[in-house]
């Protein structure tokens, strides 16, 4: 055999040699990538299966509540309120029984404090105890806030409030010192319209109890009514302390109306509209011929609109409130980031508008 031929059959066997590695290679990298795409594959759809769905932003709800919300899942919740009769209290809880009614995936329990601070954290307590998702807040005390909402952290449930703030939670509620200005200006222009010139008092349902945001809405009374009134005389301002209580109105009033004259024109406003009228009791009891108009708050009293013992109510929607705080308290429980406030709409109402707004209780 030649050199020549020797050598051509060594690098043909060399050459098969090499084919033989390069195809077992070539396998071995399309199996193992097979192998991976296989094993990517089957961990993205685990992943997939496994990840929870993402919430929807709670942001879409306000004012608005739909059990698309809910994804799927269900909320227990635990809700305390300051009364079981005040008017406006028992309109926000038939907010709260519709949207419950609404939604569909959302239950709520009420307890009523009745104003008092001890039971607002024992309610507090009775809904940790029962296992709530989240507790919403409406007791009116703003010294037993800080107590209800460390009870609340350390039990890791998630809580808001509303009327009166609490540490550490979200707020839902009007800017109360606008409402009061609203009022006071409706006051005003009414006093002026009525009596011209005249310089009427000026008598103010304080509730220092309820802390800075009661306190705040009861301070724009007065640069309200000032808008018409601007040179009105320290003398005819005068406060009356009610605890929030229509009888303590009414009797505070009473008091304060022995040191004002017969046939005076009066401008009025309390915390509510139950306090306000209380009040106004007192000037129809005292027997001194009094002109007077009231403007109260919340606008939950509508019939009093219509006979005239209020002039008007700042409008805060009672039946409303639930549609905000409920969509908040479950994104908060969703772990979605809820703002430290969230401010609801305010509107005067009188008899002239009473129908925009509630046209089932159009004065006759």
């Amino acid at each position: 055999m030649s050199r020549t031929t020797r050598i051509r059959q060594v690098g043909i066997s060399l050459a098969a040699v090499l084919a033989l590695l390069l195809t077992g290679c070539s396998s071995s990298s399309d199996e193992t990538a097979t192998s991976d795409e296989t094993a990517t594959s089957e961990e993205t759809a685990t992943s997939e299966e496994t990840a929870d769905p993402v919430a929807v932003s709670f942001e879409e709800f306000l004012g608005n509540p739909s059990p698309a919300q809910c994804s799927g899942n269900t909320y227990d919740l635990g809700f305390d309120i300051f009364s079981d009769n005040e008017s406006f209290a028992l309109i926000v809880r038939e907010g709260i029984d519709r949207v419950v009614a609404e939604m569909g995936c959302v239950t709520v329990s009420t307890l009523s404090d009745n104003a008092d601070p001890i039971k607002a954290l024992e309610n507090v307590k009775i809904f940790i105890q029962q296992g709530k998702d989240g507790v919403m807040l409406a007791q009116v005390i703003e010294a037993a806030q800080a107590g209800i909402a460390s009870e609340l952290e350390a039990a890791g449930v998630p809580g808001l409030a509303t009327f009166v703030p609490a540490p550490g939670l979200p707020f839902v509620d009007v800017n109360n010192f606008e409402a009061g200005v609203k009022a006071g200006e409706a006051l005003g222009a009414a006093g002026k319209a009525a009596w011209g010139e005249d310089v009427p008092y000026v008598l103010i349902g304080s509730f220092q109890e309820g802390g800075a945001l009661s306190i705040a809405r009861m301070d724009g009374y007065l640069p309200g009514i000032q808008k018409a009134y601007p040179n009105l005389p320290d003398a005819n301002i005068l406060d009356v302390p009610t605890a929030a209580d229509p009888a303590q109105a009414n009797t505070n009033t009473a008091n304060v109306l022995s040191s004002i004259p017969k046939g005076s024109k009066i401008l009025l406003g309390g915390i509510n509209d139950d306090n306000t009228l209380g009040m106004v009791q007192a000037l129809k009891n005292a027997n001194k011929n009094y002109e007077f108009l009231a403007v109260g708050q919340g606008a939950s009293v509508l019939d009093s609109i219509c006979t005239g013992d209020l002039y008007g109510s700042v409008a805060y929607f009672p039946e409303n409130y639930a549609a905000y705080m409920i969509p908040a308290m479950i994104g908060m429980i969703q772990g979605q980031a809820v703002p430290d406030t969230i401010e609801t709409p305010t509107f005067v109402i009188t008899k002239d508008n009473l129908s925009e707004y509630y046209p089932e209780n159009v004065c006759s």
